[in-house]
């Protein structure tokens, strides 16, 4: 699978970018009256400074990662195989990587407006620029919402998932194919991923692994599975 490192430090510079920004105008803001915060919040928008920041780069960068995927995945069918999958699967598998790349846009859009909202909290009920700058460092701060543990596992899981529902995709017009269930075998490998590692041979077809295998082709071993299914 592709490599996702860049993620979690590309967000992080944009996170500390955007803090600093915010620090630079919070001593300013903190000095108007409710009726100058209220002009004030209708006219900020951290979506957009986000966006300036460089996350739509950051987001091409995912997408390519995700079109080289599927280029790998589709190269390992046959030329007629490939032909016959060259239109329709390929859309197919261009909708899953555009409904990841929606869910990522919709997170980076929470986190803007919760930013702004815990902000304006503190600034309505008057707290220091100084607190407020610490409460928004220590819960959207590097490490922090965006580039948490959590949301890069969720990014990898989502990355990981569709590697696999585009192999069965791709290959759902060839039912004979086998295929190896790849990855590592370590101290927090499942156990239904060791037993699928240990049971498999020379390989099963989707209907195998549907009917037989503890894992699911599609989810693998559940969340965050690292294992792949490759074509025999």
């Amino acid at each position: 699978m592709a490599d996702l490192d860049f993620y979690k430090k590309d967000m992080e510079k944009i996170q500390t970018q955007l803090l600093k920004k915010i620090e630079k105008v919070l001593g300013g803001l903190t000095v108007l009256d409710d009726a100058g915060l209220a002009t004030a919040f209708k006219q900020i928008n951290f979506v957009d400074e986000l966006n300036a920041l460089g996350f739509p780069a950051l987001l091409a960068k995912v997408k390519g990662s995700y079109d080289k995927n599927a280029i790998k995945t589709f190269a390992l069918l046959k030329g007629k195989q490939r032909t016959r999958h060259a239109a329709t699967a390929v859309q197919a598998v261009e909708i899953l990587s555009i409904l990841d790349l929606t869910t990522i846009s919709a997170g980076v859009t929470k986190y803007a407006n919760e930013l702004k909202t815990a902000m304006f909290r503190g600034l309505l009920i008057g707290q220091s620029s100084a607190s407020i700058m610490q409460g928004l460092t220590e819960t959207y701060g590097v490490g922090r919402a965006l580039s948490s543990k959590q949301q890069v596992a969720l990014l990898n899981d989502s990355f990981a998932r569709f590697t696999r529902t585009t192999t069965a995709k791709l290959f759902e017009d060839v039912p004979e194919q086998k295929f190896e269930y790849v990855g590592p075998d370590d101290e927090v490998t499942r156990d239904v991923c060791v037993a699928t590692l240990e049971m498999q041979g020379e390989g099963m077809t989707i209907a195998e692994i549907e009917a037989e295998a503890p894992v699911s082709f599609a989810d693998g071993g559940g969340f965050n599975c690292r294992h792949e299914w490759i074509p025999v």
